[in-house]
């Protein structure tokens, strides 16, 4: 699991499908009252036995404790209310009851991440103000939901692995082109930081060896690089390679 850090919302841009990768149990060691309970979470959802077994998985889970256990409805209010919870984990919900709870969170003023699990495609309601960290399949395990409960408290957010490389690489690009580089330079980085040389380049992009040279000695130039073994390296910071 990759942690990519941005900046509204700070995002986890991470996991294997729906599958999150399960972080170290904190030690007890030493910890106060107020660490163990450091993560509040509130469960919502309308099938009580799966709410149930969410709550399990996270009851004895140090540095955390769950603060509510709901159907939707006036009781997911008075606890957002009176128990400040970090985390709300939405269990199953459709469209408008998720919306309901995302605009009583709103109404907070408080910053509480909000997690789904076993949402439906269209159900989901929409993410209005950066608050939803990303939805797991119905499917995930304890030990899953524990590691995202963690990461959507630290500020993080899910993204499925299918969009990571493309959104690393969409990332890299722009920092490359904000820098100045045109498409096509930016191509050429891309291509140099896998290794390539530069009549592999010219294939590959069906042009000339020269027209080659003349992209890479630009962009160089115009990111202050002094040589290819720099170039790669800024590609690679940048998230331009991977």
């Amino acid at each position: 699991m990759q942690l990519i850090e941005t900046t509204r919302p700070q995002m986890l841009r991470a996991v294997a499908g729906t599958a999150v990768r399960v972080l170290p149990r904190p030690s007890v060691n030493g910890a106060s009252a107020d660490e163990l309970t450091g993560i509040r979470v509130q469960v919502v959802g309308n099938d009580v036995l799966a709410r149930h077994g969410v709550v399990s998985a996270l009851a004895d889970e140090p540095g955390m404790v769950v603060v509510g256990n709901h159907r939707p409805g006036p009781g997911v209010f008075a606890t957002l209310g009176s128990r400040h919870p970090d985390v709300v984990l939405l269990h199953g919900l459709t469209e408008p009851d998720a919306a309901a709870v995302l605009a009583a969170i709103r109404r907070t003023g408080r910053v509480i991440r909000v997690l789904s699990i076993g949402v439906r495609d269209g159900d989901q309601a929409p993410d209005v103000d950066g608050c939803v960290c990303g939805s797991l399949s119905a499917c995930a395990t304890p030990e899953e939901v524990v590691a995202a409960v963690r990461v959507a408290a630290a500020g993080y957010a899910l993204r499925p692995a299918d969009e990571l490389g493309q959104v690393i690489a969409m990332d890299g690009r722009e920092t490359a082109q904000r820098a100045g580089l045109s498409d096509r330079e930016c191509d050429v980085l891309a291509l140099v930081a896998q290794g390539m040389s530069n009549a592999e380049i010219a294939t590959d992009l069906t042009v000339s060896e020269h027209t080659v040279k003349s992209h890479m000695q630009n962009l160089l130039s115009k990111l202050g690089l002094r040589n290819r073994i720099h170039a790669v390296i800024y590609a690679f910071e940048t998230g331009l390679a991977h």
